[in-house]
C-alpha cells in the first residue's frame, strides 16, 4: 500500500518521495513538501486527466459562445440605432412631402384658373375645384381614374361644344389628344359667351397637363383695340371725304341760290331749281352724319335734362312709329343733367327709335329709359366719373354676332337697298364719343335690342323749359 501511494506521489510531483523518518519522542518531523490536496483513491491518471480537458472543453465553448452573444448584441444594438435613424429620416422625409402636399393643394386650390391632370392611359389623376366651372364637367361625377372619353362625353352633352353629335365629337377629340394634335394653346368659346385659353403640355413618362384660364376681358380688350384703329382708319377717311363733299356742295347750294333769284316766274325752272337745292340739302346731311361719325361736326354742349328731352319727344316719337310700335319711358328719379348737344341727343334717339321700329315689322313695346350712373360701370370703357344713361329698348329679332360686331361701321346695314343708309348707329357713336361718353349695344336673337348711350354728367343743372326746334330733327335713313 505505502509503495503504491509513492508511486502516485511520484507521478503527480516528478519527484521522489521523501523518506518517511522515525516519530520517536524528542524529535522533529521534517516538513513534508506541499503537492495537490488531491485523494487518489482507486482513480487513474488518464481518468482525472480526462475531466480536466472536459472542464476546459466548456469553459472554451463558454467563452465563445458567450463572444459571439457579445457580436450579436453589438450588431442588434447597430442595427437599432440605424433602424431609428432611418425612422426618424422617414418621419421627417413624410413630413417634408406632406408639407409640399399641403403647399401644392393650396396652391390648386387657390388658382383662378382651372386645372387637369392624365396620365399615360388617358385617365384622371388630379384636378382643383376650379376645373368643373371652366368645362361644364359636374363636380359630382369627377374621380381619380376617370376617363377622357367620359370627360369629353360629359362635356358635350353639357353643350360645351355646341350643336354637336355626341359619341362623333368625343371620338374626334380622342383621335386629336391620342395624335398629339391637341397640345400647345388654344382658345375655346364657351356656350355662355365666355373665352377660355388652354395650354396643354405633355408631362415625363406620358400623359399630360391642362390650364384653363378665363381671358374673355382679354379678348373683349383686343376686339375692342381692333375696332377703334378699324374706326379711326375709317373716320379719318371719311373726314377728309366729307369736308371735299362739303365744299362741293358749298358751291351747289350758292349757285342754286343766286338762280333763283334769276329764274323770275318761270315754274319749270323753279321746280327743277327746287329738286337741285333739296338734294344738295339733303348731300350737307349726309355730310354732317359722316363727320358725327369722325367725330369732328362741331357740338354745342349745354347741360339738357334728358328726362324733360324725352317727354318732349312722344309726340314725335308716336307719330313716326305708328301705332304698332308702343312706346313706354321709365325715367330715372333726381336724374343728373347731362352735358350734350341737345339738337344732336333728339337725333340720336330718333334714330334709334326707329332702328327698333324697323326691328319689329309685326309691332311690339318699344322703352325709352334714363338713369345715373356713378363712377362708370358701364361696361362701355369709359374714364371714371359721373354719367347719365338714355337707353332705347325694342322686343324686336335682335342681332346675330356679326351684325353686333359690325353695328358702328359707316355704310353698314342689314335694310334692303334704298331703305338706309347705314350712319345712323355710326353717327350716334360718333355723337356720344365726341361729347365725352359712349355706347354699349345688348342684343340676343329673339330677344330683342337695348342701345346705351352714356354721357357726361354736367356740373351745372339744366336751366328749365329749355327746348329743342323741332324742325330741326329728322328721322336719319
Amino acid at each position: 500500500m505505502e509503495a503504491h501511494i509513492a508511486q502516485n506521489a511520484m507521478a503527480m510531483t516528478g519527484r521522489p518521495p521523501a523518506k518517511r523518518l522515525s516519530s520517536r519522542p524528542g524529535r522533529r518531523l521534517a516538513p513534508l513538501p506541499v503537492i495537490a490536496a488531491f485523494v487518489l483513491a482507486g482513480t487513474t491518471r488518464a481518468a482525472a486527466m480526462g475531466d480536466l480537458a472536459d472542464w476546459e472543453r466548456g469553459a472554451r465553448i463558454f467563452g465563445g459562445g458567450g463572444l459571439i452573444v457579445l457580436l450579436v448584441l453589438a450588431v442588434l444594438l447597430r442595427l437599432d440605432r440605424l433602424m431609428r435613424r432611418g425612422v426618424a429620416r422617414h418621419r421627417q422625409e413624410a413630413g417634408s412631402l406632406a408639407d409640399k402636399t399641403a403647399q401644392l393643394e393650396a396652391t390648386l386650390a387657390g388658382m383662378s384658373d382651372g386645372i387637369m391632370m392624365v396620365d399615360a392611359c388617358l385617365c384622371l389623376l388630379a384636378w382643383n375645384d376650379k376645373f368643373p366651372d371652366f368645362t361644364g364637367v359636374p363636380r359630382e361625377v369627377l374621380r381619380v381614374g376617370m376617363t377622357m372619353e367620359e370627360i369629353l362625353r360629359a362635356q358635350a352633352e353639357a353643350g360645351e361644344f355646341g350643336a354637336v353629335e355626341v359619341e362623333a365629337e368625343v371620338g374626334r377629340r380622342i383621335a386629336l389628344l391620342r395624335s398629339g394634335g391637341s397640345t400647345g394653346t388654344m382658345q375655346r368659346a364657351r356656350p355662355n359667351g365666355r373665352v377660355l385659353e388652354l395650354r396643354r403640355n405633355p408631362i415625363a413618362g406620358g400623359g399630360f397637363v391642362t390650364l384653363y384660364t378665363d381671358v374673355t376681358a382679354r379678348h373683349q380688350a383686343e376686339e375692342r383695340l381692333r375696332q377703334a384703329e378699324k374706326m379711326a382708319a375709317v373716320g379719318r377717311l371719311t373726314a377728309g371725304i366729307a369736308h371735299d363733299f362739303n365744299n362741293l356742295l358749298s358751291s351747289i347750294i350758292g349757285n342754286a341760290d343766286l338762280l333763283e333769284r334769276d329764274i323770275g316766274a318761270d315754274a319749270a325752272l323753279a321746280r327743277r331749281l327746287a329738286i337741285i337745292q333739296q338734294s344738295a340739302e339733303r348731300g350737307a346731311d349726309l355730310v354732317q352724319r359722316l363727320l358725327a361719325f369722325a367725330r369732328k361736326q362741331p357740338l354745342d354742349p349745354v347741360a339738357v335734362n334728358l328726362n324733360e328731352l324725352v317727354r318732349g319727344m312722344q309726340d314725335l316719337l308716336q307719330a313716326t312709329l305708328g301705332h304698332a310700335v308702343r312706346v313706354e319711358t321709365v325715367l330715372g328719379g333726381q336724374l343728373w343733367p347731362a352735358l350734350v348737344d341737345p339738337v344732336q341727343i333728339e337725333h340720336v334717339v330718333l334714330n334709334l327709335a326707329i332702328n327698333a321700329r324697323d326691328a319689329m315689322p309685326q309691332g311690339g313695346v318699344l322703352t325709352i329709359a334714363t338713369a345715373n350712373l356713378a363712377e362708370a360701370g358701364c361696361g362701355a370703357e369709359l374714364p371714371a366719373g359721373d354719367y347719365v344713361s338714355v337707353a332705347v329698348t325694342d322686343t324686336g329679332s335682335g342681332m346675330t354676332e356679326e351684325v353686333l360686331r359690325n353695328a358702328f361701321e359707316p355704310f353698314f346695314t342689314t335694310k334692303p337697298a334704298g331703305h338706309g343708309s347705314g350712319l345712323g348707329l355710326s353717327q350716334v357713336y360718333g355723337m356720344a364719343t365726341q361729347s365725352g361718353g359712349g355706347v354699349r349695344i345688348d342684343s340676343a336673337l329673339g330677344r330683342g335690342t337695348t342701345v346705351t348711350v352714356f354721357l357726361p354728367r354736367a356740373e351745372r343743372d339744366a336751366p328749365e323749359g329749355r327746348s329743342v326746334e323741332r324742325s330741326k330733327v329728322r328721322a336719319l335713313p
